[in-house]
């Protein structure tokens, strides 16, 4: 019958249930898994150490699910996780070739490319599908030096969560991405008083639009598009 759990019991806050000597053989074990990670990683290819795939996140996570018991239980053994890996990286190198030669099979593992803004308009259905918001967006283009939407020919998200831009050759008028409270810096932006700019998607109309954007059907306010510093 175990012992009842004590909160003063520092012995076994600190040491646990385990032997002193436990802690050595915890840093061999360390130290043996330390190795097969860096075997594993380097068979798995580059990209292991750089932006993963969805197939490469998950076979990092297995990796870590099975290396790590047996570096804090005693009674677990060695062999079962180098299986484990050598099964992982085999799964793993067999994803990548099987993506290599199947454009399909590539995109229903990894996901396909979204266009998010195209001709410095947003595709609020193509945010929604991929659970992004719209301040997200304003966010990865300010990041990029970018704030006026019509400067953007494209933006791609892609299967491994990066964002891709294209710029126009030309800046075009379009939405205002500086934050509203940001006025000494929205008033260097200038006004295009013929054109207006939905407040959401940033699709251009004519001086006097209707009432609903007819891009995204949102009420929100028009505003002026705005091209350039004055």
């Amino acid at each position: 019958m175990s012992s009842p759990i004590e909160l003063g019991d520092w012995t076994r806050i600190l040491r646990g249930k385990s032997s002193w000597w436990f802690v050595p053989e915890a840093l061999l074990r360390l130290t043996l898994l330390y190795v097969l990670l860096i075997v594993a990683l380097r068979l798995m290819g580059r990209r292991m150490s750089s932006g993963l795939s969805r197939n490469e996140l998950l076979a990092l996570v297995s990796l870590a699910a099975a290396i790590g018991p047996a570096i804090q239980t005693p009674e677990q053994g060695l062999l079962p996780p180098l299986i484990i890996a050598v099964w992982v990286v085999a799964f793993q190198r067999s994803m990548t070739l099987a993506t290599f030669h199947s454009h399909r099979f590539e995109n229903l593992s990894d996901g396909t490319v979204s266009t998010l803004v195209s001709d410095g308009r947003m595709d609020l259905r193509e945010l929604r599908r991929c659970a992004l918001p719209v301040e997200r967006v304003h966010a990865q283009l300010r990041g990029e030096g970018i704030i006026n939407l019509g400067q953007v020919a494209r933006l791609f998200f892609e299967p491994g969560g990066a964002f891709s831009v294209v710029r126009r050759e030309q800046e075009q008028p379009g939405l205002s991405l500086v934050p509203e409270w940001d006025e000494p810096l929205k008033k260097t932006q200038r006004a295009t008083p013929a054109m207006n700019v939905c407040g959401v998607c940033g699709a251009l109309d004519a001086e006097h639009p209707p009432r609903v954007c007819p891009a995204c059907s949102s009420p929100e306010p028009w505003r002026p598009a705005v091209c350039g510093r004055q």
